[in-house]
């Protein structure tokens, strides 16, 4: 019996019946098996296949298929360095709860160790990464009665892995290797009947997987007693809310109206990074990290309650008003729950309900008068004529249109929108890789978000993302012919370099010297050339006018588009934050 094929058409079969939508798949030799029947599969509209001829883009084209979906996303590579390049995506997959599936084709037993041809050890490549990891040996079935105890081992493996690929209290990726032996392909051009491979009737996965995982709010007094509140219920309190695009933290926008309610019951301001997708809560802050950053306002306005949403950890004013606070609830519904400042008194897994008492008099009015005075500090401390990133970030939020996608990028990207557009992205859908929060994969990522969320209807999907981040990831731009682009115009703010460094420790002038070297690294090379040599339409822009308007355009075709946004030097509108931040500080009102 040719193994190789037969175990390839039941790894597939069972991989439908668990409910996987969308493979991603890096081309290769050994991987061959599953290639043939993952193509057959699509011809027949079981599956979406999505094909990429580099293994880290796949990695993350499949993390945004999952983002958007909310449902597992297998990905396929062929062995050796091809397999490697995946743990990029799968470290993003990891932290951020992402259920991936890792296909990953090897070599068998007896050319394992002995120097052959693109063999390395492959068996937990992936290390702590994954929630699990199986190394299907025993693939080679040397006779048809073996048949049957074999179709068991591989669909009751599949189907074990996509349950630890989704499991409610801990989600995300997966490894399988898969060790193919020779014949790769079939002795004729057709396959078996799927059907004569032993799975469950009725197109049933071979185990179903009916746990069940209780994330019940309760009151906020409930849990107040749990955390060990002492006398009158806290008047100041305070909602932070970071990344929520964690397959177990995000559940269409119930997480949201849970918040929303709480904060309008209690009479506390909302401060939500952008991926916390609460831009449209009637209590929040447009300019919550710029306030923070204000030491006699964060000083004068520490809670007596923080309540965490999600993971945070965007920006340091706002990390360091947790740890102050008199009492931190941290709302997670992850085995691992997110306390980077190790500072929670109580972990919850959902949202509580309004409880007893209401805010303090003044106290959310203080944090809204603060919020205008600091909209107004901003206009007065920028120049028009001068383009900046925050312009870029501003457009951006404002144009995505209801229903749309925003896909923002690391580094200044994410912070701009988040300081200075924490309002402006209305009923948009937000996300990004905040869970290791690199550059890297971020076009791959947002392609395959924009496919997910299109296929179920959502409008146009926007990326903003810098100049290296683009070049990091250029490669997800290359795709096949026969692949339709979702409709996603990515917005690069160009300016030819690393300009977050500029707000760090390593911008202080006494590093003048290094700095441009070592972190700003330009390379003044032409953006949107590199984005024309990879087929795309691409469009330039010098000022705040005629990019509102480009972009304008672009969010109202089809396809995939790229807008380049030439922005001022780095180091000018480094001096732009810093005139803006001391312009706040002597804006707002400091409470007495």
């Amino acid at each position: 019996m040719e193994t190789s094929a037969a175990a390839a058409q039941v790894i597939v079969d069972e991989l439908v019946r668990c409910g996987v939508r969308d493979v991603v798949l890096a081309p290769g030799s050994r991987s061959a098996p599953l290639a043939l029947v993952l193509s057959a599969a699509e011809r027949a509209g079981r599956l979406q296949l999505h094909v990429r001829i580099d293994e880290r883009t796949a990695g993350y084209l499949a993390v945004g298929l999952a983002k958007a979906s909310a449902s597992p996303v297998a990905v396929v590579t062929t062995s050796g360095t091809a397999a490697v390049n995946l743990h990029p995506a799968i470290v993003e997959a990891d932290e951020s709860g992402i259920p991936i599936l890792a296909l990953t084709a090897d070599r068998p037993g007896p050319l394992r160790q002995v120097g052959a041809n693109q063999a390395i050890d492959q068996v937990g490549l992936f290390g702590s990464a994954v929630r699990a990891s199986f190394d299907l040996q025993g693939m080679v079935v040397d006779d048809d009665s073996q048949v049957r105890a074999a179709v068991r081992y591989w669909r009751s493996t599949i189907a074990r892995a996509i349950g630890a690929c989704v499991d409610p209290a801990n989600p995300g990726p997966v490894q399988v290797n898969l060790p193919f032996a020779d014949p790769l392909v079939p002795s004729s051009s057709g396959l078996a009947e799927v059907g004569q491979l032993g799975g469950r009737p009725d197109e049933r996965p071979w185990t179903v997987d009916g746990r069940m995982f209780a994330s019940m709010s309760v009151t906020l007094d409930d849990v107040l007693a749990d955390a060990g509140w002492q006398g009158d219920p806290p008047t100041r309190g305070l909602i932070l809310v970071g990344d929520l695009g964690g397959y177990a933290d995000h559940a269409g926008g119930e997480v949201v109206e849970l918040i929303d309610d709480l904060a309008e019951s209690m009479g506390w301001p909302i401060i939500g990074e952008p991926s916390g997708n609460v831009s449209g809560c009637s209590h929040a802050l447009a300019h919550g990290p710029l306030l923070l950053a204000c030491e006699d306002f964060a000083t004068a306005m520490v809670p007596d309650l923080v309540l965490t949403v999600g993971r945070l950890g965007l920006t340091r004013s706002v990390m360091r008003i947790i740890s102050q606070a008199a009492c931190h609830v941290t709302v997670s519904s992850r085995a691992l729950w997110f306390d980077p400042t190790r500072s929670a008194d109580l972990v919850i897994s959902a949202v509580p309900l309004p409880g007893t008492g209401a805010g303090a008099n003044g106290w959310l009015e203080h944090w809204q008068r603060a919020d205008v005075l600091a909209a107004a500090a901003i206009e007065t401390a920028t120049n028009p004529s001068t383009f900046t990133g925050i312009d870029v970030a501003r457009i951006c939020a404002t144009a995505v249109p209801e229903g749309g996608m925003l896909f923002l990028g690391a580094s200044w990207s994410v912070r701009h929108v988040a300081a200075f557009a924490g309002r402006s992205a209305g009923q948009a859908y937000v996300l990004g890789n905040r869970g290791t929060s690199g550059i890297d994969g971020s076009l791959a990522t947002a392609y395959g978000a924009a496919i997910a969320y299109q296929r179920e209807d959502g409008g146009p999907a926007l990326a903003l993302v810098g100049d290296l981040a683009f070049r990091y990831d250029d490669s997800a731009l290359m795709t096949p012919v026969a692949e339709q682009a979702p409709d996603l115009v990515i917005v690069v703010s160009d300016n030819d370099g690393g300009g977050i460094f500029s707000q760090l420790e390593q911008g202080q002038p006494q590093f003048a010297d290094h700095f441009e070297r070592v972190f700003g690294t330009p390379v003044q090379g032409d953006v949107a050339e590199l984005a024309r040599a990879c087929g795309v339409d691409v469009q330039i822009a010098e000022t705040s006018e005629q990019f509102a308007s480009a972009l304008s355009q672009a969010l109202g075709a089809e396809g995939l588009q790229v807008l380049v946004a030439r922005t001022c030097p780095r180091s000018q509108e480094a001096q732009i934050l810093q005139a803006i931040q001391a312009a706040v500080a002597e804006a707002i009102d400091v409470p007495v």
